[in-house]
């Protein structure tokens, strides 16, 4: 398997600083999401509204193939200018505030994470169960995921994760819905650094169900949250190494209270080194 490392920079470095490097920045036109994320500026990860149902992601060719992930955990912050930081953190049903609230990332926190990512070649499309067994797994540093059912053919915006029973409080059963994807590839001639870089967003609602405090009623909860992933192409043709980048924006879902305050902006934004 190739080895996909972490780019490790000091945790006292700016979390806004890290939305985008440079050589991208400088590529980056009026439009598309190299613009939005060259912006630095939180405010811009804005919540997708459901329209148009979103077609399956694609990757460029550099990322074909199979790979073994190190995540690393560089920080968070308090973007929102309407709700104080105190009344966001008591707040548990925002996403990332307790384990398996970000499917993806399923403990926000944990310092490093390994787990696994394939990209056929031939549909150029990520192994969606793959991935998201062997993260939920890693994250939680045991095995709980039963089965993700996921058919990109049959629909590319829905995925249900069932648990093994009683392996976790959290979550029994977690199903995804992909309200929205942006993507972008800039060219190695565009970019200062000479290699080429896939910008690619997902805007998710999560629904987990689980154990709740009374006998025989299940917990619900919902949650939203937009993956903003950059990826750099390996240095040279001898290097078997990418690196990358994920921001997860969480907002307020519609039936909190505080929802009014901050309707669309992200309240937290969390990055991971990959």
């Amino acid at each position: 398997r190739n080895v996909l490392r972490t780019s490790y920079t000091a945790a006292a470095t700016p979390i806004l600083h890290q939305l985008l490097s440079p050589d991208i920045a400088n590529a980056a036109s009026n439009l598309g999401l190299a613009n939005k994320l060259s912006k630095r500026d939180p405010s811009m990860l804005k919540n997708s509204v459901f329209n148009i149902p979103p077609g399956s992601q694609v990757y460029p060719e550099f990322m074909h193939g199979d790979w073994d992930v190190t995540m690393k955990y560089r920080g968070f912050l308090f973007p929102s200018t309407s709700i104080p930081k105190e009344k966001l953190v008591a707040n548990v049903g925002i996403p990332g505030f307790q384990k398996l609230s970000i499917a993806t990332v399923g403990d926000v926190g944990r310092e490093v994470t390994n787990y696994q990512m394939s990209i056929d070649k031939s549909t150029k499309m990520e192994d969606r169960k793959l991935s998201l067994s062997t993260s939920i797994n890693g994250h939680l540093g045991y095995d709980a995921v039963r089965e993700v059912i996921y058919d990109p053919k049959d629909n590319p915006n829905r995925i249900s994760i069932d648990f093994i029973p009683n392996r976790t409080r959290n979550a029994n059963r977690i199903e995804l819905f992909c309200n929205g994807r942006e993507s972008e590839l800039v060219s190695a001639e565009e970019s200062a650094s000479g290699q080429t870089v896939f910008l690619c967003a997902e805007y998710i609602r999560q629904v987990t169900f689980g154990l709740s405090q009374e006998f025989g009623v299940a917990r619900q909860v919902s949650g939203n949250y937009g993956h903003f992933w950059t990826w750099k192409s390996p240095k040279d043709s001898s290097s078997a190494t990418i690196t990358g980048n994920l921001l997860t924006a969480a907002y307020l879902d519609a039936q909190d209270p505080m929802f009014f305050e901050e309707p669309s902006k992200p309240v937290v934004v969390y990055s991971h080194d990959l």
